[in-house]
């Protein structure tokens, strides 16, 4: 059987990747100089099986840099863990239909990785503290 305080730090692992994961892609969004928001609008804009409103999809794109860096950092919160747990749950769904969109099946796939994550770190218990280790 594994320690209660072993589950406890794998929680704590997989919070912090996933924090990670959102701060450092907004971080590089922010910091690409509207070159994300460029790429993929014109991919939204080409000959598609399901097209999207331009507007729509412009503000999303213009959103997204923010969702990622506001989730991150609610992510690191242990009195939110379960809405951001969600909240990272809604914001990869959403990533994974603009993936389905495009037609992009191999991104697709690998979306179900970070749904993983977000498994694990919600059915992990979590310690009370950041700053200290729970022992039972």
């Amino acid at each position: 059987m594994i320690e209660q305080s072993t589950l406890k730090d794998a929680e704590r692992v997989v919070r912090v990747l996933m924090a990670i994961i959102l701060l450092t892609a907004g971080t590089s969004k922010f910091f690409s100089h509207g070159g994300f928001f460029e790429y993929y609008a014109g991919l939204f804009q080409g000959d598609l099986r399901i097209r999207l409103p331009a507007w729509l999809v412009n503000a999303y794109l213009q959103a997204i840099p923010f969702i990622e860096i506001g989730l991150g950092c609610v992510l690191l919160s242990n009195r939110h863990k379960v809405l951001a747990v969600y909240g990272w749950f809604a914001f990869m769904l959403s990533l994974l239909i603009g993936h389905y969109i495009l037609q992009e099946w191999s991104s697709v796939n690998q979306m179900l990785d970070y749904f993983f994550l977000g498994l694990l770190c919600l059915v992990l218990p979590n310690h009370q503290s950041w700053l200290r280790r729970d022992i039972a």
